[in-house]
């Protein structure tokens, strides 16, 4: 092995010159199969080989929530005051990048640690991993502890040599990896619901086994309600480019009106209806663009100009309207209309104008609003918050609709 020569740059960290080897001493195993490395690191080590994943929106690449700076200087200030890094993070290293490590086992059988890999069983021992300063140990859990470390060390060289309890995974390919981190994440602590239902998707796609299990739950819709919303944003209909994906910052302008997760989560009685339960995607994203179509036909204001200037497409009018949907398909079912038929909805919906409430203005009077008015932010429907609010909203809107019962010919 060659000696190892350690160089600070201008930024204090400490990097290692070119053609060496590093090591990390520490417990060994073999754990199902996947060998692992518990081990201290050094914070220059950490700071110098560690990368985060990122989730991008544009892409569809990475799987991490963006970092929040405020938490990772909280962290920083928390070790310069004296704090203790107790738990791990967690690290791995890729399947790809698995043949520019060397493992030696210093304590334990060899060949028991070979044939537990090769047999996906388990093993226990002592040793060390070795590696090139290029390798990339990619974070996780612990991205915002990570990053407070990369803080402190910048600041102060000596934390170079604070020992950071480490993780690591040898060999894990990007989708269990990613597995790992949903499961870490969403058992032990709190992920954004958009960003955990993103990831839930992808890991279905690949797992034909996952997917059943969710079936069985009956949590399908959320996995089959990510691929409609992402089908809805393809469309040329009244969704395309409102829907603000995980990790996509809104700005001042722009025309996204609601979360992903919460548009999905009020697609949740239409994905359960009997009539869509086994649909595709498209299918369901076909006939949702055609129902908002209709609801722009006989209103159409909110979907013009400046569609944040209403709340139809925020939680309250989504919410709603998709409560609302499964009794307006049995009517255009029953009047036998197409369901992907604008004109079938415009024409159930024809009384939406009509919708009214009272809004009390700034002088203390009482006025009523109806049909853009009605959708206003700030006015009548900006008033149905909650869930409690929102089914409200979605009943007073089925009093403006048919009963499928009065549609059928008997």
């Amino acid at each position: 092995m060659s000696t190892t020569t350690l160089n600070t740059n201008a930024d204090g960290v400490t990097r290692p010159s070119a053609n060496v080897n590093l090591r990390l001493n520490g417990a060994i195993c073999v754990q199902r199969g996947t060998p692992m490395l518990q081990a201290f690191a050094t914070g220059d080590l950490v700071v110098r080989q560690s990368g985060v994943d990122v989730y991008d929106p544009e892409t569809d690449v990475g799987y991490q929530r963006s970092p929040v700076s405020s938490r990772m200087k909280s962290a920083a200030t928390y070790y310069e005051n004296g704090g203790r890094m107790p738990n791990p993070l967690l690290f791995n290293v890729r399947e790809e990048d698995f043949g520019q490590v060397q493992v030696v086992i210093t304590s334990g059988d060899t060949e028991g640690y070979e044939r537990a890999i090769a047999e996906g069983g388990d093993w226990i021992g002592a040793g060390y991993v070795e590696f090139g300063p290029d390798l990339k140990f990619w974070v996780y859990d612990g991205q915002h502890r990570g990053g407070g470390l990369r803080i402190v060390v910048a600041r102060d060289a000596s934390f170079g040599q604070f020992p950071v309890p480490v993780s690591v995974t040898l060999g894990l390919d990007t989708t269990d990896e990613l597995k790992e981190f949903y499961e870490v994440n969403t058992n032990a602590k709190s992920v954004k619901t958009d960003l955990a239902w993103q990831l839930l998707t992808r890991m279905a796609e690949n797992d034909p086994e996952l997917q059943e299990l969710l079936e069985t739950k009956d949590q399908d819709w959320i996995t089959r309600g990510i691929e409609v919303s992402r089908t809805l944003e393809q469309l040329d209909g009244p969704w395309a480019g409102r829907i603000q994906a995980p990790n996509q910052k809104k700005v001042r302008g722009d025309n996204l009106t609601i979360p992903q997760a919460q548009l999905v989560r009020s697609l949740k009685p239409v994905l359960d209806m009997p009539v869509l339960k086994r649909a595709d995607a498209a299918t369901v994203a076909s006939i949702v663009t055609a129902y908002w179509n209709g609801i722009a036909k006989v209103l159409p204001e909110p979907f013009e100009g400046r569609p944040n200037d209403y709340v139809i497409q925020k939680g309250q009018g989504a919410v709603a309207f998709h409560r609302v949907l499964p009794q307006v398909i049995e009517v255009v079912r029953a009047k036998g209309g197409r369901l992907g038929d604008p004109n079938a909805y415009a024409q159930v919906l024809k009384e939406l104008p009509a919708l009214s409430g009272e809004f009390v203005e700034q002088d203390g009077t009482v006025e009523t609003r109806s049909g853009e008015e009605f959708w206003k932010v700030g006015s009548v429907a900006s008033g149905f918050s909650g869930d409690a609010g929102r089914r409200r909203l979605g009943i007073l809107i089925q009093t403006l609709i048919p009963k499928p019962s009065e549609e059928i010919a008997l």
